[in-house]
């Protein structure tokens, strides 16, 4: 009868709760899986505080760069606690033992000040897909598909993965091209040189990097370009043989270069948290309900710490936002909220649809 009654709780508490909880917030952390036996209530709060440790070693891996993470590995219980907003549990149960499936979403506002506190900027990232191209020269020789290591099995832990909402990026292959084949050939000499705009299977996306791996006498290298969100950035990248073991060697180099891209994207978005900006935009009045509007799309937009009316006329409200973050990031997060935005002389015009 207990066990009807708690599965029953579980029940209610995620129906009520399932509007709170989002993939697409990089505040929510998802599918924690936690086991343990549960006979006591002190069990339940253990278990419980494990999955919330684990949550925010998830958060601060996926938001942070990996100097900052490392920081905050040691963070206390009871901090982590009180950082979170609210949870999801549910209960199976596997012979002896209690397999708790936990959902976290942790409290924007006491993020970002325990974040400034420790003066660490965080990266407002969503995950992206990206078309991929990794070519590998070994022996003078230069591998781009069939016999390629990297093009093979760079795909191999996305598909094997039970939990994918923590991953960052979506990797697409790029498609076997014969023309793209020839041009990486006739510059093979000077990969680290060549035009991206020119490999016809990559620049057809909005999102997507050129990997060159070879090896250097006793080192092994790569040399990462990419073109993400408009911005080219290019990495020189040191990898590291830790045995005799060929395939083992590649595999730790693909799982290398995915977190050097990681942090390239999160190096992209950095949300500079010790610094709030301020922008006076212009609400050009058409309905009566314009301002309330404009309100609720402002809530919604974590960049946005508060806002005020400066002035008020029968055209326009002059409202004054205190924000967080890069300018073209919050012009983009209006944009995402289609909100019309007009820039003459300095001067944000928006209006409503």
């Amino acid at each position: 009868m207990n066990n009807i009654f708690f599965i029953f709780c579980i029940i209610v508490f995620l129906f009520k709760t399932q509007t709170v909880f989002s993939n697409n917030l990089i505040y929510d952390v998802n599918n924690i899986e936690i086991i343990g036996k549960i006979k006591n209530d002190s069990d339940k709060k253990k278990i419980v505080q494990s999955a919330f440790q684990k949550a925010f070693i998830i958060f601060v891996n996926k938001t942070l760069l990996k100097k900052d993470a490392k920081k905050l590995y040691k963070t206390k219980i009871s901090t982590i606690e009180d950082l979170v907003f609210t949870y999801q549990i549910v209960k199976k149960k596997k012979k002896k033992e209690n397999i708790l499936i936990v959902n976290v979403k942790f409290d924007q506002k006491k993020i970002f000040n325990f974040l400034s506190q420790n003066r660490i900027s965080y990266a407002d990232v969503k995950n992206i897909s990206l078309t991929l191209l990794p070519v590998f020269i070994k022996d003078n020789n230069v591998f781009m598909y069939d016999d390629n290591f990297f093009y093979n099995n760079w795909l191999k832990k996305e598909i094997e993965a039970e939990n994918t909402n923590d991953i960052l990026i979506n990797y697409n292959l790029a498609l076997e091209n014969i023309e793209d084949l020839q041009y990486i050939n006739l510059n093979k000499e000077n990969l680290e040189l060549v035009d991206m705009k020119k490999i016809t299977s990559l620049n057809t996306s909005n999102n997507y990097a050129l990997l060159i791996i070879y090896f250097t006498e006793e080192n092994f290298k790569a040399y990462v370009k990419t073109y993400i969100k408009k911005k080219e950035i290019n990495k020189r990248i040191d990898l590291k043989v830790y045995s005799k073991n060929e395939t083992k060697n590649y595999e730790e180099a693909i799982q290398t270069l995915k977190e050097e891209i990681n942090q390239i994207w999160k190096g992209q978005n950095l949300i500079d948290v010790s610094t709030p900006s301020f922008l006076d935009l212009f609400l050009d009045v058409k309905k009566v309900d314009d301002y309330s509007k404009i309100s609720s799309i402002f809530d919604s937009i974590d960049l946005i710490e508060n806002y005020s009316v400066s002035e008020m006329t029968n055209k326009y409200i002059k409202i004054r936002l205190r924000y967080k973050g890069r300018l073209n990031k919050l012009n983009d997060k209006l944009f995402e909220k289609k909100i019309n935005i007009k820039i003459t002389d300095n001067e944000w015009r928006v209006r409503l649809n």
